[in-house]
């Protein structure tokens, strides 16, 4: 649990540098939209497992209009377009970097493979291989975005 509030606080940072406000982060999980977007970043090192984003199409153009100081983002046939795409990819990649970060003042050395992002109506998913799981919920302006952080092997110290 540790290491997710890790990843909470890094959301916090990196929202807070790009102005866009958090009004409650709670463990409670509403993932029921039909469109959802997932970012999801591999962890490798002292800490082994995956770190995900995953929200809505609505929440996910809220984000990256706020990210880019409020540019107009269109959707065509409900969907996000590779820029916009790339641009959520991108905030997990600082999102996840502001962690490694964040885990290296506790002395967990860590690393993350480049962002991959989906989006898709009714998107399913499974992730082998987990020894522990945690989802929390940031809510603001935008709508929801939920944090996945799955672990497979942590430091003993965990």
């Amino acid at each position: 649990m540790q290491i997710l509030e890790v990843f909470v606080e890094a959301v916090r940072q990196v929202f807070q540098e790009t102005d866009i406000p958090i009004d409650a982060v709670e463990e409670k999980d509403s993932s029921d939209a039909e469109d959802q977007v997932v970012t999801s970043v591999g962890l490798t090192g002292d800490v082994k497992g995956i770190f995900m984003l995953l929200t809505d199409t609505m929440s996910a153009t809220r984000i990256v209009r706020a990210m880019t100081g409020g540019l107009r983002i269109t959707l065509k046939d409900d969907m996000l377009n590779e820029i916009q795409m790339a641009a959520l990819g991108e905030l997990s990649n600082q999102i996840s970097g502001r962690a490694i970060t964040l885990l290296s003042d506790r002395e967990l050395h860590c690393d993350i493979t480049p962002p991959a992002v989906l989006a898709a109506r009714q998107l399913q998913s499974l992730v082998p291989d987990l020894a522990t799981s945690f989802r929390m919920t940031v809510r603001g302006p935008f709508g929801r975005l939920t944090l996945f952080l799955g672990i497979s092997a942590a430091p003993a110290s965990e």
